[in-house]
C-alpha cells in the first residue's frame, strides 16, 4: 500500500481524486491507505483492480531465482574413525619431487649433501 501511496502523490492527486478516478466511494483510499489502524480496510480483489487503474499501474508477477536449499551434512559422517588406516606422520621421503623445479636450490642440497664446494653462480 505504501507504494501506490507514493505513486499517488508523485502524480498529484489527492486521495478523493482517486476515489473519483478510481470510482469508489468518497473516502475509501484514505481507509485502504490506513490499513494498519482500526479504522483502516484492507485492500481486496475488486479494490485492487480499480485503484491500480486509476493510478495507471498494474502488477506483474516475476520470479525470483533463490539459490537452492542447503544440505546440511549429518554430523555422523563427518566423524573420523579413530582405529586403524594410516595414521603415521608424513616425512619428505613420502612425496616424489618433480624434476626441473628450482634446479639452483637442488644443486645447492646436493652439494651440501657431498661436501662439495660450490662453484659461484654467474649472473644472469
Amino acid at each position: 500500500m505504501d507504494a501506490l501511496k507514493a505513486r499517488r502523490a508523485a502524480l498529484g492527486y489527492s486521495q478523493l481524486e482517486v476515489d473519483e478516478r478510481s470510482g469508489l466511494q468518497d473516502g475509501y483510499t484514505g481507509k485502504l491507505e490506513a490499513w494498519d489502524r482500526d479504522s483502516g480496510r484492507r485492500l481486496g480483489p475488486v479494490s485492487m483492480e480499480l485503484l491500480l487503474g486509476a493510478l495507471g499501474l498494474e502488477i506483474a508477477l516475476v520470479e525470483i531465482h533463490r539459490p537452492p536449499p542447503r544440505i546440511e551434512p549429518d554430523p555422523a559422517q563427518l566423524c573420523l574413525p579413530l582405529f586403524g588406516g594410516d595414521m603415521r606422520r608424513r616425512t619428505d621421503q613420502d612425496f616424489v619431487r618433480l624434476p626441473g623445479r628450482n634446479r639452483r636450490r637442488e644443486a645447492k642440497a646436493l652439494a651440501e649433501q657431498q661436501n662439495t664446494p660450490v662453484i659461484a653462480e654467474a649472473a644472469e
